[in-house]
């Protein structure tokens, strides 16, 4: 049996149910999935608020040893000079330096170590770590030896000691024969009588009791020791999981259950720079058994009341809708079958005020305006006609009832390929047709669209459209019209004009670039540097609380023009300024002050933090062949801090140290201290 020929009674039931039922699946899962993702979001908070407090615990620790490690700087580099000194007395024979005479002189807060360049500890104060083989640990044992090759002495942050896990500072100096690295420690006892240990075992246990959903959790250091117990991890994928994350300095996750993290490592550096010896990565493991049954709970118990709320429903939808509508609808159906299209005057008694009587009032009404507002057929269209743009007459869902004579010339279509289609249909738009809806419904009257129409021969054309609502007497909308003009020709001139006002602002930026960078170096040119140093002059110590200008002259530069000719010195000039800013920080200023001299601005840097940059580039150069290994070169500098003085005595005073350095034998950086 067809649906359409089914009661009236139960047409209204079905369509009821299928109404009904699928509403009221759509709340319980509406609800389900309300309740399942405010349990994930708390989850989810839990989880990070924990995390939060992880890191906040280590770093303010750390923070807190950094406050009592800045005590011993000074000490330690005097320690240090001293115990280079010693070595240099000896004539580099470590077994006559008395070590225990230096501790002395230091209370017997530092203990002394010679660590050859095997990585042993050869002689120390400390007894418990002679013969220690740094090899054993292959990071530490690189940067030893970058240290011994190097010149300039390390002071580190505090840390936990790799054999007794007590909380110790180190300082380190390469011998001028670079064949040991001198080490001088901060005993543990006087650390701790200033600090308290951080009790990873202690911190991992709470962690866990307050949140259910971590499994386990570990501390580790960047050389796979787990921070705590003091034992090294061996499973392979944990130890390339932190190399992974060490390495790249970026937290690594991998998902769990439900969409919620199942592992993640988390990277910790509390002092960036120098020997990265406070390198931490966090592995937290997760587990979500707790929330799935409570996700699973919470399932069943939406289900049930769906199920419930349904049957209900169903029952008290099939009593009213048979003795509510079904059958006085019956009734009212069987007395209008007499009206028809051509026949309009009818009339029917009226019964009741309810809804039945309301709308058998209302037959009878719309009988009455039909016949006193109808316009003939044919004055309707000769006025659509007579409109000179694109006209379309539409229903309330945005299919076309009728275009007028124009719009068909426009699309060269006839009405029986467009009447009762889409709107969207002859619209070439990335806006569906349920969009333009929504925004109907929000404004009934919309203008300057843009759209694209398409034409029978499926050429498009570019048009701005206008669609306004028209309604019945009583305010509601009936359908819209929609006004339309073509405006292609328009589009193409306005994109000639865009891409000229492109080309004119690329050209803009060129020429900007070209006044202030130097064109054979990359560099800033004269004016350039000149303006950043007297923004930087003008705004210290407001936004900077001092810095350092530098002035860098090649040394000799006119004898590799003469004996390579100038395109060698050229090139010489590139790769010494690639050389310079590939060893300043991201901070710095590089500009060409004329010929082979460089002016360097380096905000916020103190004359000693300007002057260790100044030798690592000089050091740099020396030791750098140029121009196909055919050229050596060397520099020499002068460099000044800021003291209230104007920009003009800056470069002054860096420029005389300049030429002092060139007349003390070039190759020398020369610095002179605040007044």
């Amino acid at each position: 049996m067809k649906f359409r020929n089914l009661s009236i009674k139960y047409s209204m039931m079905i369509v009821l149910v299928a109404i009904i039922t699928p509403l009221y699946f759509l709340f319980a899962m509406i609800n389900y999935n309300s309740i399942r993702n405010g349990i994930l979001s708390n989850t989810q908070l839990a989880i990070n608020q924990t995390r939060i407090n992880i890191i906040d615990t280590i770093i303010s620790t750390e923070k807190s040893y950094e406050l009592v490690s800045t005590y011993y700087d000074e000490m330690m580099a005097e320690s240090l000079t001293l115990f280079n000194a010693e070595y240099a007395a000896k004539q580099g024979d470590v077994s006559t330096i008395d070590l225990d005479a230096i501790k002395a002189r230091y209370h017997n807060n530092l203990d002394l170590y010679i660590i050859d360049e095997n990585g042993i500890i050869i002689r120390t104060t400390f007894p418990s770590a002679m013969g220690i083989d740094f090899k054993t640990v292959p990071d530490f044992f690189k940067t030893l030896t970058e240290l011994r090759q190097g010149h300039d002495p390390e002071i580190s942050h505090v840390t936990t000691d790799l054999i007794t896990g007590e909380l110790r500072k180190w300082g380190y100096i390469p011998t001028a024969d670079h064949r040991y690295v001198l080490e001088v420690g901060i005993s543990p006892g006087s650390l701790s009588q200033y600090v308290t240990q951080l009790n990873y075992t202690d911190m991992e246990k709470t962690v866990q009791d307050n949140n259910p959903f971590i499994a386990d959790i570990t501390v580790y250091d960047k050389n796979h020791i787990m921070l705590g117990s003091g034992q090294t991890e061996t499973d392979p994928t944990r130890i390339a999981m932190i190399d992974t994350v060490i390495s790249n300095g970026t937290n690594q996750i991998t998902p769990g259950d439900l969409g919620l993290l199942g592992q993640e490592y988390i990277y910790l550096n509390t002092f960036p720079g120098g020997m990265n010896d406070s390198q931490k990565v966090i592995a937290i493991r997760y587990q979500y058994d707790d929330i799935i049954r409570q996700i699973n709970g919470t399932r069943m118990a939406t289900l049930l009341v769906f199920l419930t709320y349904t049957v209900f429903s169903l029952l008290l939808i099939y009593f009213l809708v048979t003795r509510s509508i079904t059958e006085p609808l019956i009734r009212l159906t069987n007395r209008i079958k007499g009206v028809s299209g051509t026949n309009l005057d009818f009339f029917m008694p009226v019964s009741g005020s309810n809804e039945l009587g309301q709308l058998t009032q209302s037959f009878n009404e719309l009988s009455a305006k039909l016949q006193s507002t109808l316009v003939t057929k044919t004055y309707l269209e000769n006025v659509i006609d007579s409109v000179g743009d694109i006209l379309i007459i539409m229903d309330s869902d945005l299919k076309i009832l009728r275009i007028n004579q124009y719009t068909r010339l426009f699309l060269g279509k006839h009405c029986g390929q467009i009447v009762g289609s889409p709107i969207d249909t002859i619209f070439d738009s990335s806006s569906s047709l349920r969009d333009l809806q929504a925004k109907l419904i929000l404004n009934p009257r919309l203008e300057n669209i843009e759209g694209t129409m398409i034409k029978d021969n499926h050429q498009k054309t570019t048009v701005i459209a206008s669609i306004s609502a028209y309604r019945s007497e009583d305010g509601q909308i009936l359908g819209y019209i929609l006004n339309a003009k073509d405006i292609s020709k328009t589009k193409q001139i306005l994109k000639k004009l865009e891409e000229s006002n492109l080309f004119l602002k690329k050209q803009e930026s060129i020429l900007l670039t070209q006044s202030t960078i130097d064109a054979l170096t990359g560099a800033c040119n004269r004016g350039c540097i000149f303006n950043i140093l007297e923004d930087i002059h003008a705004n210290t110590p407001l936004l900077y609380s001092t810095f350092s200008v530098m002035m860098i002259d090649l040394d000799h530069f006119k004898s590799v023009n003469d004996r390579f000719g100038h395109q060698a010195g050229d090139t010489v000039l590139v790769e010494t300024v690639q050389i310079i800013m590939d060893n300043l920080r991201k901070s710095d200023f590089l500009g060409r002050y004329g010929g082979e001299e460089f002016l360097i601005v380096m905000p916020d840097t103190t004359l000693n933090e300007g002057y260790q940059i100044a030798q690592r580039i000089r050091i740099k150069i020396k030791d750098t062949r140029f121009y196909h290994d055919r050229i050596e070169l060397t520099i020499s500098g002068g460099i000044a801090e800021w003291d209230h003085n104007s920009v003009s005595e800056l470069i002054e005073t860096a420029d005389r140290l300049l030429y002092q350095a060139k007349k003390q034998g070039r190759n020398t950086i020369l610095r002179t201290e605040k007044s």
